[in-house]
C-alpha cells in the first residue's frame, strides 16, 4: 500500500505526537457506553502494541454522539525490526548431495537474503531452514490508516445496525470521523466517510455546528467551547454538584437517593448536563416506595429525592437536561405533568388490584399460558407446591413438618403476574414479586408468606442477594428447579451461543442457595423431583376427565 504523505516523510526516529480518533455517529444508547470505552481503551491498546507503535497515556472520552481515544505521545516511527523467518524443513531444501533445491534457493530469494546467509534452526525435533532479516518501520500515520477501520468495527455492541448500502454495523449509523496524528489527517475511510479533523458541536445548543481542530491537545477544550462536555468524569461530578445544590436551595434535610446505575446512565445521556428539581403531590405516598422510586426512574431517569438520613421519600425529584438553562421553567413544568400522569396511572392499578384477594388472582393464573405443552402458570403454582413439601422433607428443611406459610407461598407466589401493575409490560414488571407481597400484606397474610412471595425471586444475578430465610429459599430453589427441568423438556436447553430462559443462571441460584443453606442433598434427586412433577401433569382436560 502506498505510505500516507504528511509526518511519514518528516519523521525522525524518536519523534512523538498526540493522536486522537473520534467516532461520530447518531445517539448509542447509553447503557452500550460504558463497555465500549473499556474495549475501545483494550483494543487500541493491543493494536500499538501488535504495530510496535510506543506511546504514552492512553485515554477513552464519550458522549452519547461520540466515542473518543486519545494517545499521548505516539511515535512517528515504526522501529526497524529484526525477525527470524522459517522456511522449509531441511530434507525439502537439500536433496541427498546436499544441493540447495528450488525451495532453498526461493525462501532465500523470496525473505531478500543470500541463500549462504540462512541458517538451520531445530524445533520440534526437525530442522528447517531459517533466514534474518532486518524489516524496515514504516510511518504510523500509514499503518493506522490502514488499521483504524478495522478497531471501529471490532468494538462489541449489544446490539448492531445496518444502514444505507453498506455492510458496517455499528449501534447508530455513523455521522463523521476524526483521526489526527499530531496536526496531520489520519486519512482512513469507512463507509463512505472519510476521516478529517472536523468535529462537531452540541446538536441543539450550537446546532451541530462543525468545528476543526488543529491538533489533539485542543479537543476537549474546543468541544467545551461548543456545548459540548466530552468527559464523562467532569459530567458525573457536575451532576452530583449541581444535585447537592438544587436541594439545598429549598431544603438542606433532602438528600439525593443514590442510584449509581442511574447516575451513570444519565451521564451517557447527556453532552451538555444541566440539573433541576420538580415536585408531585404527597398523595401518591400511598404507593409503595418501590413503585416511585420506578415511576421516577424507569422512564423520566428521575432521582428519587429521600429524608436525609432515612429512607424517607419526599414528595421532590431531581432530572438531568441535556442542554442549558433557557425556558427550564418549562421544561420543569412539562416534566412534573408528565410524572404525575405515571404516578396517576400507578396509583389507579394499585388501587384496582386491591379489589381482588391474591386467591382470586391466583386462580386468574389459569388463563396464563406458562410454556406451550406445559399448562398454565397456575400449574406451575400447583407443582411448586408439591415441590416445596418434597424439598422440605429432602434435604432443605429443617427437620420440622412443611410449614403452612411455605405451602401457602407457593400457591400465592406468581399471582401478581395478573394485576394490573405488573401485567402488558409496563414499567412496574421488575417490581413482580415485590407487589404480590404488598398485595399479599394488605390482605392480611401471615409474614412469612409475603417475605417469601416477594424473595422467591432472588437472587436476580449473579452474587445479586440470597432469599435469606429457609422458606424462601425453598421456595426460590422449587420455582428454578420447575423452570429448568420444564425448559429443558421444552427443547430449550442453553447452547454455547443462547440461553434464551436464562437457566444457566437458574441453575446457579440453585447451587448457591443450597450451599447457603448448608444443605446436603442430591443434585440428581431434585431434578429428578422436578421432572417427574412435570411428566405427571396432564393438562387442565384430562383432569377434568
Amino acid at each position: 500500500m502506498k505510505e500516507s504523505p504528511g509526518i511519514g516523510d518528516r519523521r525522525t526516529a524518536d519523534e512523538r505526537r498526540p493522536f486522537l480518533l473520534e467516532i461520530g455517529s447518531e445517539e448509542i444508547p447509553a447503557r452500550f457506553i460504558p463497555s465500549s470505552l473499556a474495549e475501545l481503551a483494550r483494543r487500541a491498546g493491543d493494536l500499538l502494541s501488535e504495530l510496535h507503535l510506543q506511546h504514552g497515556a492512553l485515554r477513552t472520552l464519550a458522549t452519547p454522539r461520540r466515542l473518543a481515544l486519545l494517545v499521548d505521545d505516539l511515535i512517528l516511527q515504526q522501529p526497524d525490526r529484526r525477525i527470524v523467518v522459517k522456511g522449509p524443513p531441511v530434507h525439502i531444501a537439500y536433496d541427498a548431495d546436499g544441493k540447495a533445491t528450488a525451495a532453498a534457493v526461493g525462501f532465500a530469494r523470496k525473505n531478500g537474503v543470500e541463500l549462504e546467509a540462512c541458517e538451520r534452526t531445530g524445533e520440534g525435533g526437525r530442522q528447517y531452514l531459517t533466514a534474518s532479516k532486518v524489516v524496515a518501520g514504516r510511518p504510523t500515520s500509514a499503518v493506522l490508516t490502514e488499521r483504524l477501520p478495522e478497531l471501529i468495527l471490532s468494538l462489541p455492541f449489544p446490539k448492531v445496525m445496518r444502514w444505507g448500502a453498506d455492510v458496517v454495523e455499528y449501534p447508530r449509523p455513523l455521522r463523521w470521523l476524526v483521526a489526527l496524528l499530531g496536526d496531520e489527517v489520519v486519512p482512513f475511510q469507512l463507509a463512505d466517510l472519510v476521516a478529517g479533523r472536523a468535529t462537531r458541536g452540541h446538536q441543539t445548543l450550537y446546532g451541530d455546528a462543525e468545528v476543526a481542530l488543529t491538533e489533539p491537545t485542543q479537543y476537549v477544550a474546543r468541544l467545551r467551547s461548543v456545548g459540548v462536555l466530552v468527559d464523562g468524569d467532569e459530567r458525573r461530578e457536575i451532576i452530583g454538584r449541581e444535585m447537592d445544590a438544587r436541594l439545598h436551595e429549598t431544603d438542606p434535610t433532602a438528600a439525593v437517593h443514590q442510584d449509581p446505575e442511574l447516575l451513570t446512565e444519565v451521564v451517557y445521556l447527556c453532552e451538555q448536563p444541566t440539573v433541576f428539581a420538580g415536585d408531585y403531590e404527597a398523595e401518591f405516598f400511598e404507593l409503595p416506595r418501590e413503585v416511585i422510586v420506578t415511576a421516577l426512574k424507569a422512564h423520566q431517569r428521575y432521582f428519587a429525592v429521600d429524608e436525609r438520613g432515612s429512607d424517607k421519600l419526599l414528595p421532590r425529584f431531581l432530572a438531568v437536561r441535556d442542554g442549558g438553562t433557557e425556558y427550564l421553567t418549562e421544561v420543569i413544568a412539562g416534566n412534573e405533568r408528565v410524572l404525575r400522569a405515571r404516578l396517576a396511572d400507578a396509583l389507579f392499578y394499585w388501587r384496582f388490584d386491591q379489589q381482588r384477594t391474591p386467591d382470586e388472582h391466583a386462580d386468574a393464573l389459569a388463563a396464563v399460558t406458562w410454556l406451550e405443552g406445559f399448562g398454565s402458570v397456575a400449574d406451575k403454582t400447583e407443582r411448586l407446591t408439591g415441590l416445596v413439601r418434597q424439598l422440605w422433607r429432602g434435604g432443605l428443611g429443617d427437620g420440622n413438618p412443611v410449614p403452612a406459610a411455605a405451602l401457602r407461598a407457593a400457591r400465592l407466589a406468581k399471582s401478581d403476574l395478573v394485576s394490573e401493575m405488573i401485567k402488558d409490560g409496563k414499567e412496574f414488571t421488575k417490581l413482580q414479586g415485590l407487589i404480590g407481597a404488598r398485595y399479599a400484606a394488605r390482605a392480611g397474610e401471615d409474614p412469612a408468606v409475603c417475605r417469601a412471595i416477594e424473595r422467591h425471586y432472588y437472587p436476580s444475578a449473579a452474587g445479586a442477594e440470597l432469599p435469606g430465610d429457609r422458606i424462601s429459599s425453598v421456595l426460590a430453589v422449587a420455582d428454578r428447579l420447575d423452570s429448568v427441568a420444564g425448559c429443558w423438556l421444552a427443547g430449550f436447553a442453553p447452547t454455547g451461543a443462547k440461553d434464551p430462559y436464562g437457566l444457566r443462571r437458574g441453575a446457579l441460584a440453585i447451587l448457591r442457595i443450597i450451599i447457603d443453606l448448608a444443605a446436603r442433598v442430591d443434585l440428581d434427586v431434585l431434578l429428578e423431583t422436578a421432572m417427574t412433577g412435570l411428566a405427571d401433569w396432564s393438562g387442565p382436560d384430562d383432569r377434568a376427565a
